[in-house]
């Protein structure tokens, strides 16, 4: 169909395309960043899956824009997207609060509170996997054994070290009679468990981690239950973005008891620095292919109205809260201290 302008809609059109070029871009027409990085986790890991899964949304989303995902992980991530060398991160509310405060052994002279919140993903937990058949049952029990709780300085390792206080133990106390607490990488630490070199391993992860499920494939795991006292005291000195949570029967293969542990929320973040429309674009982009991002990986299930506005510890970007405003979604007022 051939259309027919007269002079009339010609300087019609003039004039509208001089109004738009004068105002600069509006909402429809924002330009995408050039550069949009996500700070993911490790190869192959869950971080990493829902990262490059992300990623492919805002190619979609931010078609002008190169959209990358980089390895890292919860404390990492802060650093990067902090400093400005990413745009988006993956990180936990208790790394985050801890960051904030200058409590993260990385940041004490430096503390990061410039990272805002997008969209609370799911959550994780203290888990201490041990063999299903192991006579290990309690922190106590891990004394004189084999143990991986991670690597000097990780979010991991100093949980580890938080809990242990907590039962009025050390590492030094592990390692009598024969004990080693190893310095051991994700990878190595659930390739060791697996092949039994190692009796326990030690982590804040996401639950039921599908690492440990591959784990199962060689031998059934359980998590040790946590003392009720001892979670209570745990998260009275070192609770900030933690609260106590049941980890149920049948969450891995050997899990013929409920456990009792301290969880957290995984949360996607950005800097007050990144424009609010562009916020509002990567939240409202999750949110209107919520269906499709949620296959990325099953841990995806857990992001609903009640759950994608809270949790994450650190002041909510204004982008995003608008996005929530208009859809009616609840979010809540973190007090960081």
């Amino acid at each position: 169909m051939t259309r027919h302008f007269g002079r009339r809609g010609v300087l019609t059109a003039a004039v509208a395309l001089t109004t738009a070029w004068m105002l600069g871009p509006t909402t429809a027409q924002a330009e995408d960043p050039a550069f949009l990085n996500i700070g993911g986790g490790p190869s192959g890991g869950t971080f990493n899956v829902v990262a490059t899964g992300l990623g492919d949304l805002l190619r979609e989303e931010f078609p002008d824009s190169i959209v990358g995902v980089q390895p890292g992980g919860s404390g990492p991530n802060l650093l990067r997207v902090g400093a400005g060398d990413a745009d988006l991160g993956l990180t936990s509310a208790s790394n985050a609060s801890d960051a904030w405060a200058g409590r993260d052994p990385a940041t004490p002279e430096a503390p990061i509170q410039n990272v805002r919140g997008l969209m609370t993903f799911f959550p994780s937990a203290i888990q201490i996997w041990v063999d299903a058949d192991s006579d290990i049952q309690s922190v106590e029990d891990l004394v004189g054994r084999q143990i991986s709780a991670g690597q000097p300085g990780q979010t991991s390792w100093n949980a580890f070290n938080n809990l242990l206080a907590v039962y009025d133990m050390t590492i030094e106390d592990l390692e009598v009679d024969g004990g080693q607490v190893h310095h051991l990488s994700w990878s190595e630490s659930q390739s060791a468990l697996r092949d039994g070199q190692l009796d326990a391993v030690m982590w804040v992860a996401l639950y039921p981690h599908s690492t440990v499920l591959a784990t199962e494939t060689a031998r059934p795991i359980r998590v040790l239950s946590l003392d009720e006292d001892r979670v209570e005291a745990y998260l009275a000195q070192y609770g900030s973005g933690f609260e106590q949570v049941t980890l149920p029967v049948g969450l891995y293969q050997g899990q013929a008891e409920p456990a009792i542990s301290v969880g957290t929320n995984t949360f996607l973040f950005a800097t007050d620095e990144m424009p609010d429309e562009t916020a509002y674009r990567v939240t409202s982009a999750i949110w209107n292919n919520l269906e499709r991002f949620q296959q990325t990986h099953a841990l995806l299930q857990f992001i609903e109205t009640e759950t994608a506005g809270r949790g994450m510890l650190v002041p909510l970007h204004p982008g995003a809260a608008r996005f929530y405003a208009e859809q009616g979604i609840p979010t809540d007022d973190p007090r960081l201290n």
